[in-house]
């Protein structure tokens, strides 16, 4: 009876642990004996030094995995060194682009895709894109881990070779040592690297070829003595030199076979010196039988006072290029520690200056959202093309430690330069030094595959006073229709501007709406005819209304401001909007859409206005009851002007003056906005904003607020506190 009992207990206590889930699923799995993969192989393409190389990972998994919630396991040797930038779009399992990524601490950890099911026994591809996996540096045989969340054994994959040799043509990749850098002079240069199979060199007839970069110096002759390969003196033949080039006829006693290494050394006095700091350097070998040129490991050069040379390079800037083929429009993405960064007062990072390589193609203009620093976007950004420099500032206070990471999105528009390895110039505003960044290379061809942009063009058809539309073929029920109003065709902003695939952003605060496509930016008020396109200021012919909620802008202006085509025959035919693929490329000057809108004014009898008013000086003129302005003011209604005044021959009578009246202002330093508002005080609308770099001049003053006026026309009222005195 007592054994019956026990026996009972046990069932009943053991029945408990497997509805509360003991023993746990791996503990299972190795009652089962199916605790790991089987048959794991690693194919790198390229198995050569610090090449981008794509990764195939192929095993077979004996339990089912399952997609959105099971996940492999890669581990790494320390030797391999990665961003943590990893992306979905980086691996695919069995075809399929994975459903997440993450890396940490050597292991790459990959969630397989919603639709992706791997039964027991199937064989698991996983393929890991050459844009982000780079060999390891140093020569060798290696080995990867894996395990599933299924099958938690970890298991070793039979070992890899990375080799030194880039070509099959080429030396191995050579290494450069400087043993120390005093004042201007090298003290000692190493160049070191192996022949190549079949590479073998023999005295007396073969040479090798060193071209140094552009921070050497180098001088028109070089004694033999000063140069010893595998610590043999060159004897008889001197070496000679071509600009940056040392062409080194080998001794008769110097024969090396192949697959042999070779270590060239410049003496202290061979009279080469060091021109200028230079942060990952590299120059390039050949041999006359190892044809194919080699560049070398980045290596540094400073000229120091005297001083034991010391790499900093572990300082300097990371720079990732997505993608990094020639022509292509790319991502640019600079990684740095807050510490490496010396500014001339304590203060926070108030923005950058990038120096982009020659041959780089700068846009125009770049909106401030596409360039962000940890995530946090730039308050504006200037261009100097002659100088290849983006300039861009922070907002106030922005708190920026630990690691940095700069990206300039692909969407700014910035072409990359021809295939070759580059280094950047980065330096923050108001600090003491340009950091030169490590080298990245651009390739002829992008090692990431791009995915293919969508060229077929968005069209948008529309009918007055209807809400059926059509976008792209397909028929779309609208909240308010299209309107005319005061002549002017008014379409819903929200519908049509993502129907062509343009960003539109509102802003409650500041009564705004922003309209982004490519580097464009357009900023409208509604109800008012101002509006900025890539921060210039420009006066509609139609100011934005709002209907039943609903924000109406006029349809040819932001259509074509952003190089679509707009086809109206009738008030009874369709609207038709097209934006093709080549839009970017055809879109007009600000000073062509300000002309094009001052001509659909006088088409209309001054735009919103019912009367034409008369403008003697520059005003501006459209009010309901045709106002008169004479000297520069603005006529509204009955024609009173709308600034707080009226001004007769530039001199002002309704607002009195200060000292402060005919001097410039600018935004106050450190503010990367402020409102313009159509009277002193901020019960009145706001008619503009003001942006850094911009220059008024006040022309009255009440009370905290300046009257001030722009160049080409625009008065505005802005409080003092806003601005700095120029």
């Amino acid at each position: 009876m007592r054994k019956k009992a026990f026996a009972l207990t046990a069932l009943t206590v053991l029945a408990a642990l497997l509805f509360l889930g003991w023993p746990p699923r791996a503990a299972l799995a190795q009652t089962a004996g199916n605790t790991s993969i089987t048959n794991l192989e690693v194919r790198p393409d390229n198995n050569a030094v610090s090449e981008n190389s794509r990764y195939q990972i192929t095993f077979n998994s004996n339990q089912i995995l399952n997609g959105g919630l099971d996940t492999i396991h890669i581990v790494f040797p320390s030797e391999f060194k990665f961003p943590s930038g990893w992306q979905a779009g980086y691996i695919d399992v069995n075809g399929q682009i994975c459903g997440g990524v993450d890396y940490s601490k050597g292991t790459l950890t990959i969630l397989l895709a919603k639709n992706t099911t791997i039964y027991g026994g199937q064989q698991v591809i996983v393929n890991l894109a050459a844009g982000i996996m780079k060999n390891p540096e140093e020569k060798g045989e290696y080995s990867l881990t894996v395990y599933t969340s299924r099958e938690t054994l970890p298991i070793q994959s039979p070992r890899f070779t990375i080799s030194e040799f880039i070509s099959n043509d080429g030396v191995s990749m050579p290494r450069v040592t400087l043993g120390r850098v005093k004042g201007y002079e090298a003290e000692q240069i190493t160049v070191s690297f192996m022949t190549n199979k079949g590479g073998q060199l023999i005295g007396g007839v073969d040479q090798i070829l060193i071209d140094f970069p552009a921070g050497f110096r180098l001088p028109q002759t070089v004694s033999a003595d000063k140069i010893t390969v595998n610590q043999i003196k060159m004897h008889g033949l001197n070496p000679v030199i071509v600009g940056q080039k040392a062409i080194l006829p080998l001794s008769s006693t110097m024969n090396f076979p192949d697959n042999y290494p070779v270590e060239v050394v410049f003496a202290p006095d061979s009279g080469i010196t060091i021109s200028r700091d230079n942060t990952n350097a590299t120059l390039k070998v050949t041999t006359t039988k190892n044809t194919a040129t080699v560049t070398s490991f980045p290596f540094d050069m400073s000229k120091t006072p005297d001083q034991i040379y010391m790499p900093v390079d572990d300082k300097n800037p990371t720079v990732k290029v997505t993608p990094n083929g020639a022509g292509a429009l790319g991502q640019y993405t600079f990684t740095f520690e807050r510490n490496s960064i010396e500014l001339m007062e304590d203060t926070s990072v108030l923005g950058f200056t990038l120096t982009f390589p020659n041959g780089t193609v700068l846009p125009g203009a770049i909106a401030p959202q596409h360039i962000t620093v940890n995530g946090q976007q730039s308050a504006g950004v200037l261009i100097n093309p002659s100088r290849r420099e983006v300039i861009f500032t922070l907002p106030v206070g922005a708190p920026i430690s630990g690691e940095i990471q700069v990206v300039v999105a692909a969407a700014a528009g910035i072409q990359n330069p021809p295939p070759a390895i580059y280094i950047m110039g980065i330096a923050p505003l108001k600090g003491i030094r340009t950091m030169d960044t490590k080298s990245f290379e651009i390739k002829i061809v992008s090692d990431v595959e791009v995915t293919p942009v969508d060229t077929s063009p968005k069209v948008v058809s529309l009918t007055l006073n209807q809400l059926i539309a059509i976008k792209d073929g397909t028929a779309v029920i609208l909240d308010v229709p299209p309107q005319l109003i005061d002549g002017f065709t008014m379409v819903p902003a929200r519908f049509v501007m993502d129907a062509l695939g343009i960003d539109v952003e509102y802003d409650n605060n500041q009564n705004t709406v922003t309209l982004r496509l490519g580097s464009r930016e357009i900023v409208l008020w509604p109800g008012s005819t101002l509006a900025k396109i890539d921060n210039q200021v420009v006066t509609l012919a139609k100011a934005p209304v709002i209907k039943e909620s609903r924000t109406l802008l006029p349809v040819r202006f932001v259509s074509e401001c952003f190089g679509a085509k707009v086809e109206y025959v009738s008030a009874t035919e369709p609207i038709v909007i097209t934006l093709t693929a080549d839009a970017l490329l055809r879109m007009p000057t600000v000073a062509e859409i300000q002309a094009a809108q001052t001509g659909a004014a006088a088409a209309t009898g001054g735009g919103a206005g019912t009367g034409s008013g008369t403008t003697t000086g520059g005003g501006t003129a459209g009010g309901t009851a045709g106002g008169t302005t004479t000297g520069g003011g603005t006529a509204g209604s009955a024609g009173t002007g709308t600034g707080g005044g009226t001004t007769t021959g530039g001199t002002t009578t309704g607002g009195g003056a200060t000292g402060n009246v005919g001097r410039n202002i600018t935004l106050k330093t450190g503010l990367n906005q402020a409102n313009m508002r159509k009277g002193a005080g901020t019960n009145h609308e706001v008619v503009a904003i003001l942006l850094p770099s911009e220059t008024a001049k006040i022309t009255e003053v009440s009370g905290d607020w300046y009257k001030v006026e722009f160049s080409y026309g625009l008065t505005a009222w802005i409080r003092n506190d806003m601005v700095d005195i120029t």
